[in-house]
């Protein structure tokens, strides 16, 4: 009996391999081609209903405009807010697939010892080696954005302690602001200018050798800002120079001239911005600037204010309250709860006048500090001593700093923007001596300085903070057991009965 020929003859078998052969060559060249394509012409679709997965408009038109390597490292601890880092590490593959000269780097702390040393010692930043942060560098230039400038935080005690326990949530994420307004500034630099008055016994920003110098703070605006720092005298025809983007006054110890009032009023009416630090009623006297400040609804007293429960030393309390609502302490309360009062030396209250309604155009004052409900004003000051009068001392929450700003003065052209003021009721606690003691005062003068220079660009109006939407799922122990017996038992069982099924109807 013959055999059967072959389906297939020897050339046919061939012809049908080279074919398989060539339709997988063909569809792996298809795949090289779309990376290829896809790696230089990204897109994407956000469905997000805020589109929080894209960058915005104004964003798209400072990174189109950048045109040198701009570096960015993102110095997180990855344990410590990983709703935070997680939408950093979105919003920054973002800026990088929107222009390619943007080159992203991560460094976790925790993780790469090594590497977090190298950035520290790199960019000069060793004291703030346990804070997550950002860095972005262009031409020699570098800026920094810390946490609790990308994320607004609510705060709320966990247990009283002590020591107290705190926690802290992500209500908004405005790290695109920061970003892309620090991105514009270091691709158009622009030199501030700070000027520390003098004449009337500041405290000197140059004088490093003093307990009661400014050096210390100086540095810190120069490493935050990277402002130039000079000072000024009002006296004679000197007027505020018109590029003076910030003037601090630094615990005067005598009175300003009426001429010297006038020029700081005018410079204030042009859209100025203000640090004022008052000297307390012992070691200064009143320097004439109540009554401009008050002209911002702005109110300083003429007494001295002290804290019982919160004293750590003679002559100075901690502030006992922050307000969670202003960016300053907002900022400083995010920062560290558990570490963020601010310590003042025998300070006088700093409040909100109230006469009446505000004006549609009035000054917003916001009280950033305040003492416990123990506190105590002290009115009677006679010889440097204070003397206490049940009768006459009164007893509450009082104010101690505080900050106001007002969009335009009706009539006046603002030159140089919103006006901004920061007035704290004592001087000494950014002084040499009590800066880093405790850390909180060298932190909110930073960030006093910080928000009293901001004047974000034209170009970016219309940036707002993302809200971040959180999400609690509740399950009944019912429910929760439910829904492990259809994980642990329906599912592998159907999976097991339909391979079952297969095999029976494959063996008939």
């Amino acid at each position: 009996m013959s055999s059967p020929s072959p389906s297939f003859s020897a050339a046919r078998r061939f012809g049908l391999r080279l074919s398989v052969l060539l339709g997988l060559v063909a569809a792996l060249a298809v795949t090289v081609m779309f990376n290829y394509l896809a790696a230089r012409h990204h897109w994407q679709f956000d469905l997000t209903g805020r589109q929080s997965a894209s960058v915005s408009p104004q964003t798209e038109r400072v990174l189109a405009a950048l045109t040198n390597e701009t570096k960015i490292t993102l110095f997180f601890d990855t344990r410590s807010d990983p709703t935070l880092y997680g939408m950093l590490e979105r919003l920054l593959r973002n800026y990088t697939d929107a222009n390619a000269r943007l080159s992203v780097r991560t460094v976790d702390p925790t993780r790469e010892p090594a590497d977090a040393e190298l950035v520290l010692a790199t960019y000069q930043l060793g004291s703030v080696k346990d804070r997550n942060f950002i860095v972005l560098e262009t031409q020699g230039r570098s800026r920094v954005l810390y946490e609790q400038e990308l994320g607004d935080y609510a705060v709320e005690m966990v247990t009283e302690g002590p020591p107290p326990e705190f926690r802290k949530s992500l209500k908004s994420f405005k790290a695109e602001i920061a970003l892309t307004t620090a991105l514009f500034n270091l691709a158009n630099p622009r030199r501030y200018k700070i000027l520390f008055t003098t004449d009337h016994g500041e405290h000197d920003p140059d004088r490093a050798g003093h307990p009661h110098g400014y050096s210390k703070f100086a540095q810190t605006i120069r490493e935050k800002t990277g402002a130039d720092l000079e000072k000024v005298s009002l006296a004679g025809t000197n007027e505020i120079p018109a590029d003076c983007q910030l003037l601090v006054i630094a615990g005067p110890q005598s009175p300003f001239a009426p001429m010297e009032l006038e020029r700081l009023e005018k410079y204030l009416r042009g859209g100025g911005r203000l640090l004022a630090l008052i000297s307390n009623p012992i070691r200064g006297s009143r320097a004439g600037l109540e009554n401009i400040l008050a002209k911002w609804n702005v109110a300083v007293g003429d007494a001295i204010i002290l804290d019982p429960p919160n004293t750590p030393e003679e002559n100075s309390l901690l502030t006992a309250q922050l307000n969670s609502d202003q960016p300053i302490t907002r900022a400083l309360v995010a920062d560290d709860p558990s570490n963020s009062r601010i310590r003042l030396v025998l300070p006088r209250p700093i409040g909100l006048i109230r006469a009446g309604p505000p004006a549609p155009d009035a000054p917003d004052v916001q009280i950033l500090a305040f003492t416990s409900k123990e506190g105590i004003e002290i009115t009677d000051i006679r010889g440097g001593a204070l003397y206490r009068s049940p009768f006459n001392d009164r007893i509450g929450a009082f104010p101690l700093l505080a900050a106001a700003e007002q969009g335009s003065v009706r009539g006046v052209t603002a030159e140089r923007g919103a006006v901004r003021l920061v007035v704290a009721g004592d001087s000494l606690f950014l002084d040499n001596e009590l800066i880093d003691s405790p850390p909180a005062n060298r932190l909110f003068g930073a960030l006093a300085v910080t928000w009293l220079l901001d004047r974000p660009p034209v170009l970016l109006q219309g940036l707002v903070p993302q809200p971040v939407s959180t999400y609690r799922v509740i399950v009944t122990r019912r429910e929760l057991r439910t829904v492990q017996w259809v994980l642990l038992g329906a599912v592998p069982g159907g999976i097991l009965l339909l391979g079952a099924l297969v095999a029976w109807r494959r063996g008939r």
